[in-house]
């Protein structure tokens, strides 16, 4: 979360690209309590971004004490190797959220990976962790959902952000050459405004490259 992409650390670029939103009230950083995230905390108090810290492997748990510590309802989780993230699917799964009141979970669906957000109520975070969970349920905040949509009312965002020739690529930050392709797409990005359709362009235009 601290390596940079073209001056800038991938938690604020991460940040400051769902601040795009909106519809959100709130933008924030949830973290561990760890020794091991001290610094990430340090830098988002020094850089003014909201930051909460709970468990580290119960992360299940972490999501909803932090829902209680900012007060909200309705959460869009967005994982934080997701720098380019589409904004526009996170509006229109808050709007869907606002006008069907049975909904219980809205995820992205067809898109590029790192493209992608989900969206659900805290209500169905604690309805979940007082089920039976395993280790990994609580890790992972929404796999027991996920395993269970078929017991959920659920919507599926098609994004149409997958063209076949792009198939290969991913967005999302898990390896170093991920960083890499990260910082060739950031360089012909003017602020954190842009379309997921300007991303799309940028690789076809530089896939030899990458």
């Amino acid at each position: 979360m601290l390596e940079k992409i073209n001056n800038i650390t991938l938690v604020e670029y991460v940040y400051n690209r769902c601040n795009e939103s909106k519809k959100a009230n709130k933008v924030v950083v949830i973290t561990s309590d760890e020794e091991s995230d001290d610094e990430l905390y340090e830098l988002c108090v020094n850089k003014n971004i909201a930051v909460f810290r709970g468990e580290l492997n119960n992360v299940l748990k972490r999501y909803i004490d932090a829902s209680i510590f900012f007060d909200v309802d309705v959460i869009c989780r967005v994982c934080g190797d997701s720098p380019f993230v589409d904004v526009k699917a996170i509006d229109q799964m808050f709007d869907y959220y606002e006008s069907n009141a049975n909904i219980d979970y809205i995820s992205t669906t067809n898109t590029l990976n790192g493209f992608m957000s989900e969206v659900f109520s805290s209500n169905l975070l604690n309805k979940v962790y007082n089920d039976d969970l395993s280790k990994e349920d609580k890790e992972h905040v929404t796999k027991y959902i996920r395993d269970n949509i078929s017991k959920l009312n659920v919507k599926e965002l098609d994004l149409k952000l997958k063209p076949k020739e792009l198939e290969k690529f991913t967005l999302t930050i898990d390896y170093p050459e991920d960083m890499i392709v990260a910082k060739i797409i950031a360089s012909n990005l003017e602020d954190f405004s842009f379309k997921s359709e300007d991303i799309i362009n940028i690789l076809k235009d530089t896939k030899e490259e990458i």
